[in-house]
């Protein structure tokens, strides 16, 4: 059977289809698009949709499963009513598909209507669809007590595993952000002055301004932790994607320019705003290893499994945390899955629903 798996999000688009036969996967395409939803609107995305199911969808029977975020996009008054638009036209672009299931927070496929009635059940469920591969495959790998971290563009997301089973504490995002299983900062999109308020220059620290005048990608371009091919966003000032124009954006944060602030100081500004980053994502991680703490266990045991395109952050502060053992989920499931790892494990969802333990494989 074929699958196409989906995660719309408000920033960037993901899918991946798959040919599930028994207990086999055999990925046959994979798609991932920079789409800010704030820029497309509701016409974009209906748009985006219909091309992609023109370019991985062909003649033969297939099945369809979704998660989503991009609900939360202000191209939306309510959650309420993102979800419902799109949902609504998710089903209507692929009204020939077998079947088509939407990812709920309870870690299970829901049906379109279900989807409308429970909406908060299905809104931002993109990290529940991990969750799920997660449970099914941690003892295969040796990773039954471990805590999954998943950085891309604009967010990361961190999912606890003890015993096998992953431990949810929030189920929507104000109640993740509180327990530090999602944190709003990428290594595309965050604004640098959403994560410092001072910077160092000249020997002394000065304050910075609230513009957006540059993105962490830029950050990460300069000290090297990205190319400019996998800065996949526009930037803050529309300009270019190389490093001297990302140094020129970040002269700008304390209200200078490159005539003013030389190409090393910009160098240590983007170390200290890197640095500061990290210490972002160590803080959830041991706000994390603290919940598994009081449960009993020794946070020391557990291994740290990290994914997206931001996996090098993810690396360090895992590191800074204290986590002894670091699994790249690339060893696991391929480095093309790792940017889309929610859109494959809903297709794989699918997958057993309707393959794995019943009769629709053929």
């Amino acid at each position: 059977m074929i699958v196409i798996g989906l995660d719309i999000g408000g920033a960037n688009i993901k899918a991946v289809k798959v040919e599930c036969y028994r207990d086999e996967v055999k990925v046959l395409s994979i798609l991932r698009e920079y789409f800010p939803l704030w820029i497309y609107g509701r016409k974009g995305l209906e748009d985006k949709l219909k091309e992609i199911k023109e370019s991985i969808v062909g003649n033969e029977k297939y099945y369809v499963s979704i998660c989503m975020t991009a609900e939360l996009s202000d191209v939306y008054r309510v959650k309420k009513d993102g979800v419902e638009h799109i949902v609504k036209l998710s089903m209507d672009i692929f009204n020939n598909a077998i079947d088509i299931g939407f990812v709920s927070t309870d870690k299970t496929l829901v049906s379109g209507n279900e989807a409308i009635d429970n909406y908060l059940k299905v809104a931002g469920a993109n990290w529940a669809a991990s969750a799920w591969f997660l449970e099914r495959y941690s003892k295969r790998w040796g990773v039954e007590n471990s805590v999954f971290i998943d950085i891309g563009s604009t967010t990361a997301t961190l999912i606890p595993i003890i015993n096998g089973k992953t431990c949810i504490r929030g189920f929507t995002d104000p109640e993740k952000l509180t327990v530090g299983e999602l944190i709003y900062t990428g290594v595309l999109r965050s604004n640098v002055v959403g994560i410092v308020s001072k910077i160092p220059l000249k020997g002394l620290y000065t304050r910075i301004c609230n513009e957006k005048f540059a993105l962490i990608g830029d950050i990460h371009l300069v000290l090297g932790n990205i190319s400019s091919n996998e800065y996949t966003t526009e930037t803050a000032d529309g300009r270019g994607k190389s490093v001297d124009e990302a140094m020129e954006r970040i002269a700008r944060i304390p209200c200078g320019d490159k005539l003013m602030i030389n190409s090393f100081e910009i160098k240590e500004i983007a170390r200290y705003v890197y640095e500061s980053q990290i210490y972002m994502v160590f803080e959830a991680l041991m706000q994390i290893r603290s919940y598994i703490a009081s449960l009993g266990l020794d946070p020391s045991i557990f291994k740290a499994i990290i994914a997206g395109i931001g996996k090098f952050l993810a690396r360090e502060a895992a590191i800074r945390a204290g986590f002894k053992t670091i699994i790249d989920i690339d060893y696991i499931v391929g480095s093309q899955i790792s940017s889309i790892f929610p859109a494959y494990a809903a297709a794989m969802m699918m997958c057993e629903k309707r393959c794995f333990d019943n009769e629709d494989c053929g």
